[in-house]
């Protein structure tokens, strides 16, 4: 009887293991829906201070470069809400909100990688994505 048990009580931890590792964001960790960047952001850092300084400091494109590149995708001139830098998907990506979308442009190049409407997370419509190739391209690196 207690092989039984210990051998279900070993099944039952490998299940929560294997689903605490697919999180909500789908199967491995990975965020929906997949695109990749040029930069990858594989340190963890101790405090969201260290985390925001690394974050720049590896940034090629700054915070107005991606504005425009939202922007230029988008086809307005409309102000963002709100522009952040952080880890998507193991890359560094700066988060454009403006005009109702939210857009994902590339930390290194520049480029769009994936744009959606505000509040339509892990939905994927192709719609809303953006191609490789796609629009966005045109800001230049450097500073």
């Amino acid at each position: 009887m207690r092989k039984i048990l210990a051998a279900g009580v070993g099944v039952l931890a490998l299940s929560v293991l294997a689903v605490a590792q697919m999180g909500p964001k789908g199967q491995g960790g990975a965020q929906a829906p997949a695109y990749q960047g040029s930069i990858p952001v594989t340190q963890e850092y101790g405090n969201e201070d260290q985390e925001s300084a690394a974050y720049q400091a590896l940034a090629k494109v700054t915070a107005e470069e991606a504005v425009k590149a939202a922007q230029q995708a988008l086809g307005t001139t409309a102000a963002p809400t709100q522009v952040s830098l952080g880890n998507e998907n193991g890359y560094l990506v700066w988060e454009v909100v403006l005009a109702g979308q939210e857009v994902k442009v590339d930390a290194g190049t520049g480029k769009v990688l994936h744009r959606e409407a505000v509040g339509s997370e892990g939905k994927g419509s192709k719609e809303d994505h953006e191609e490789e190739g796609g629009q966005g391209e045109g800001v230049e690196e450097g500073e």
